[in-house]
């Protein structure tokens, strides 16, 4: 799957794949939220699980390495 039909999905088929193919790699944490990041493939993926729900509020996809940044300091991305 490309990243542009992954974003085209409903969330909780976008949650299913993540869960089915992703690589886990990272997790961080805010005020409201649990952050998993993912990789698929050439992408990567962060599903934002809400700490208030307990539920996945959000999922947001990408491919640009610089929003790795908030998890510069715990993944080793020398080889993706």
């Amino acid at each position: 799957m490309e990243l542009f039909d992954f974003n085209t999905l409903p969330l909780q088929y976008q949650a299913q794949f993540t869960w089915d193919h992703g690589v886990f790699l990272a997790t961080r944490k805010t005020t409201n939220h649990i952050i998993n990041l993912y990789h698929v493939r050439k992408f990567f993926i962060e599903v934002y699980f809400s700490k208030k729900n307990e539920a996945v509020d959000m999922i947001c996809s990408f491919t640009n390495m610089d929003q790795l940044n908030p998890y510069i300091d715990q993944i080793d991305i020398g080889d993706l």
